[in-house]
């Protein structure tokens, strides 16, 4: 009975006294020192997710509208509203984002001082990894942004 009991009592200690995880310790942003200060630019070198979080993949979000303004600013503006949205459909938060990809049409610095702003306010103080990809051209004429991403669960 006791060979019964113990193996048991094992999973049953194992199971209570494992650590709750939290997104904290889901998500872990690195930025050494000796690198350049990115998190400024609303990114971070590199996120660590553990294994055991869910994993969310966004396709490519757009924000092209029949009734408002389709300037670069207004797309960005929607396309990360429609990427908030969809992560929060599958059951994620903005703050467990751990990485972007912005598509821009005709690159300038006006619209990179834009990106930078946009990144910070959206993911404050652990932001994501980023790659920033200047584009001739997107799957429409009148698109002059996208981004996808990768999130977590938790």
């Amino acid at each position: 009975m006791t060979k019964i009991l113990v193996p048991r009592l094992i999973v049953l200690l194992a199971f209570v006294c494992a650590p709750l995880v939290h997104a904290q310790e889901l998500k872990t942003t690195v930025n050494p020192d000796h690198l350049a200060n990115t998190t400024q630019f609303g990114y971070s070198q590199a996120v660590v997710v553990s294994p055991n979080a869910p994993v969310i993949y966004v396709a490519g979000q757009i924000g092209i509208s029949d009734n408002g303004p389709n300037d670069f600013e207004s797309q960005v503006d929607r396309s990360f509203d429609n990427l908030i949205a969809v992560i929060e459909a599958a059951g994620g938060r903005v703050e467990n984002v751990v990485k972007i990809t912005l598509l821009v049409r005709n690159m300038d610095a006006q619209k990179l001082q834009f990106l930078v702003a946009k990144r910070r306010a959206v993911f404050g103080e652990h932001p994501p990894a980023s790659t920033l990809i200047p584009v001739p051209e997107l799957a429409l004429p009148s698109l002059e942004f996208e981004i996808d991403a990768i999130a977590i669960v938790n």
